[in-house]
């Protein structure tokens, strides 16, 4: 009696399960890449609006020395909000002008003061 037996060519159960295992590994740093760019993004669209925010209140106390901002009084002078940034007047006086921002996307609170430095609370 003869036994005949065939040539398969093919992967092993072991060597699909490795190359899935790397897919995996690759994905996973991918999309950590990938939230991190992305939160950088955020974050340089909040400093953007802080710095759009300073100069428009610049603008603003310059023919107001006593006056105090508003979020309207800011679109009156030239800012214009980006898309899912709150900003927050926290003192609107020229002399001690604070505004913070925030994003969804952002871990953190970034601020702008009287000096037009842009910092992460």
């Amino acid at each position: 009696m003869q036994v005949y037996q065939k040539h398969q060519k093919g992967f092993t159960l072991i060597e699909l399960m490795v190359v899935i295992v790397i897919i995996g590994i690759l994905a996973t740093i991918g999309i950590a890449i990938l939230l991190n760019i992305q939160e950088r993004a955020y974050i340089d669209t909040l400093k953007s609006d802080l710095l759009a925010a300073y100069k428009a209140s610049v603008v603003y106390h310059t023919e107001n020395p006593d006056g105090v901002i508003t979020i309207d009084i800011l679109k009156e002078h030239g800012y214009s909000q980006s898309k899912k940034v709150n900003l927050n007047i926290v003192d609107g006086s020229a002399d001690g002008l604070e505004i913070t921002a925030t994003h969804p996307g952002v871990h953190g609170v970034y601020q702008v003061d009287k000096d037009g430095r842009i910092s992460k609370q």
